[in-house]
């Protein structure tokens, strides 16, 4: 897949968006409806448009919840869609790099990274979504797309401390993120990122 020829963001301008985002979020499971009806339900959402150098267009949306954590950390489930089915992606725990703009995509020209590690199948916090035939991928980390390039899934042990001394929340903003795989690490066009924060 070539580097993406437009990027644009949608979801901080209209609240038809923001509705189809939160939508996401209440189909997946990710969150019930706030009490009262017009309280902050506990989950955050990114869209971005975006047309590839072959022409086809994508709009991407991704939920995410909750994304209060305790300071022992916790589990949070992400869905996405609209996706391209032919160029993989990580979904994963990451740093924030200097420089993003959360909510504009013309800042995300640096890879997210460190990001949080662990591969066990049985409480991942990072997953790997694509199509390609990867003779069935790790166990319980590798997921296949599904219709409308989408995908419901799960981050566990999520918790506030990358690495050493790079803890989210005092020397560093982290987030849920996706991203190209490593068949197309140095393309931006799949970056999104839904700041997830922890209480002390």
């Amino acid at each position: 897949m070539t580097p993406p020829t437009t990027s644009c963001d949608t979801a901080p301008k209209t609240g038809k968006v923001r509705r189809a985002a939160l939508a996401v979020l209440v189909g997946a499971g990710l969150i019930v409806a706030a009490t009262p009806a017009d309280a902050a339900p506990n989950g955050g959402y990114a869209h971005r448009t975006v047309t590839a150098a072959d022409g086809q267009t994508f709009h991407l949306r991704l939920a995410a919840g909750p994304v209060v954590l305790p300071s022992s950390g916790g589990t949070v489930r992400v869905a996405g869609t609209g996706y391209n089915r032919a160029q993989g992606i990580f979904l994963a725990f990451c740093v924030i790099p200097k420089g993003v703009k959360v909510g504009d995509p013309s800042t995300y020209t640096t890879r997210p990274t460190p990001c949080l590690g662990g591969t066990h199948p049985t409480t991942p916090v990072s997953r790997r979504i694509t199509d390609a035939d990867t003779g069935g991928g790790a166990p319980g980390l590798t997921l296949p797309y599904q219709e409308g390039g989408s995908f419901v899934t799960t981050l566990e042990n999520v918790r506030p401390e990358i690495a050493d001394g790079v803890v989210c929340g005092r020397t560093v903003d982290c987030a849920v993120v996706t991203r190209a795989d490593y068949t197309a690490t140095d393309n931006r066009l799949y970056d999104q990122y839904i700041p997830v924060r922890f209480t002390s």
